[in-house]
């Protein structure tokens, strides 16, 4: 596993060729949550909060 990324309230890992995106769930006792990614979505998330987040919303609405 290789950190790739850590800020705007995300971690971007690299693991077995495939990128990951964790953060925390928000909730009252914190709860990591880790989905997976592609590449150029790492990339856009590096950029800016406002990237993070809008790669964030896409990751929660893909099945």
């Amino acid at each position: 596993m290789e950190l790739v990324f850590s800020g705007f309230g995300i971690e971007i890992i690299k693991r077995e060729g495939k990128f990951f995106v964790r953060y925390d769930s928000g909730e009252t006792v914190s709860n990591m949550i880790e989905k997976e990614i592609t590449e150029d979505e790492a990339i856009k998330a590096q950029k800016s909060e406002k990237d993070a987040y809008e790669v964030l919303l896409l990751r929660e609405r893909r099945p």
